[in-house]
């Protein structure tokens, strides 16, 4: 199928769509594709939107955020080894076991539009073709009519693999204007492409639930007042001062150069104290734990040598650890400003709306958001900084 192939106007628009992928279960990488739901969404208001995610090994934490995405009608998780990594001698589920997963989400679903978002590889392209032609479905939303597909045409056979197919990436962002290195929420328009769905400006979206949220409300309220109860200190309640959240976060061995060095993290903090009130929650998973309380031991130490310390002393609480994603997005959900590495909280931060400092220590322009609630700086100086939280809540 020819690269130029014109935009496709489904009339009158999927019923039940499953859409394909495959490539990394990161938060940050696949909230990312919240911004293509939204578009689909709003292209086909009634559409049900069905998640299938092919994961090398089972229990990422991302999956029960992503369950609960607000935008997806359901979500699945098939993997393609027998348990983690870490246990060696498993082995690669068979494809026809997958498939077999794959085709009964499908009937269940009453799916009529299958979507390969993924670029590379043949997998998740072979079972696309195999949901159209491996079977005779009974479950069409229209009967006589054969489940539709679209794939992209990265390189020569994959279009064979599929009813309809989208540009390759490199023509996409030559159409597109787009310039190297790209922004990775792009990646999902490229097979959207074919169905005349463009991107614009529009952001991606993260809800937290009202649980979530009252949880979180009753974490900080216990936390500070448990405080309290060992400083003696008079300090107003969270609920009379702003609650600031920080995510050091960047603890496995292949991100720890995304981390700032502590002393500059340390003294931009400190000199954000010195012209706001707030107190500050520290996020992270369990074993990120120990940098929180590294930083809160130092920042401390700083704020204690001040000749002209602030009235109010920040505190700090480091939730690292509580809860799961689901639980932290009602915990940045309370913050009224986000200081974060480049990182899955960073993003979850983005796409809740709240305004959000991301901190590089190498420029990442492909994980930029470009919303007017988030401010990057890269290995930023203290006023740098302060700039751009005063850009931020003024």
């Amino acid at each position: 199928m020819a690269e130029s192939t014109p935009a496709l106007h489904p009339d009158p628009g999927p019923k039940s769509v499953l859409m394909i992928k495959s490539h990394s279960l990161g938060v940050g990488d696949l909230l990312r594709s919240s911004a293509a739901w939204r578009v689909m969404k709003n292209a086909w208001p009634s559409v049900q939107l069905h998640l299938l995610f092919l994961s090398k090994h089972p229990g990422y934490p991302t999956q029960d955020l992503i369950a609960g995405h607000h935008l997806l009608s359901s979500a699945h998780f098939i993997t393609l080894r027998e348990g983690s990594p870490q246990h060696p001698g498993k082995h690669r589920v068979k494809m026809s076991h997958i498939l077999t997963q794959v085709r009964d989400i499908a009937q269940a679903k009453q799916v009529d539009w299958v979507i390969d978002f993924e670029m590379n590889g043949l997998r998740t392209a072979w079972l696309t073709w195999a949901l159209r032609h491996g079977a005779k479905p009974s479950w069409r939303q229209r009967p006589g009519a054969p489940i539709q597909t679209l794939g992209v045409n990265q390189f020569w056979p994959r279009a064979w693999f599929y009813a309809n197919s989208s540009v390759s990436l490199p023509t996409y962002m030559q159409q597109e204007g787009l310039t190297t290195p790209m922004d990775y929420t792009h990646r999902d328009f490229v097979v959207l492409s074919a169905l005349g769905l463009k991107r614009g400006n529009t952001p991606i979206e993260l809800h937290a639930s009202e649980a979530s949220v009252l949880q979180a409300h009753a974490l900080l309220s216990a936390a500070f007042q448990d405080v309290l109860s060992h400083t003696g200190s008079l300090h107003p309640s969270p609920r009379q001062r702003p609650v600031w959240g920080i995510n050091i976060g960047c603890g496995t061995p292949d991100a720890l150069g995304k981390r700032p060095h502590m002393s500059d993290l340390v003294a931009s903090v400190v000199a954000l104290a010195q012209r706001h009130s707030f107190d500050v929650v520290l996020t992270g998973a369990a074993f990120e734990r120990e940098v929180n309380e590294e930083f809160i031991q130092a920042f401390n130490e700083r704020m204690n040598a001040l000749a002209h310390p602030p009235v109010h002393m920040p505190l700090l609480l480091n939730a690292a650890g509580t809860g799961s994603l689901r639980d932290l997005s009602g915990l940045i959900t309370c913050c009224e400003l986000f200081l974060s590495t480049d990182s899955g909280p960073y993003h979850m931060a983005v796409g809740l709306k709240v305004s959000t400092l991301v901190w590089f220590v190498i420029d990442q322009p492909a994980s930029y958001h470009g919303v007017s609630w988030c401010e990057r700086v890269v290995n930023p100086s203290v006023p740098e900084v302060l700039q751009a939280v005063e850009r931020l809540i003024g």
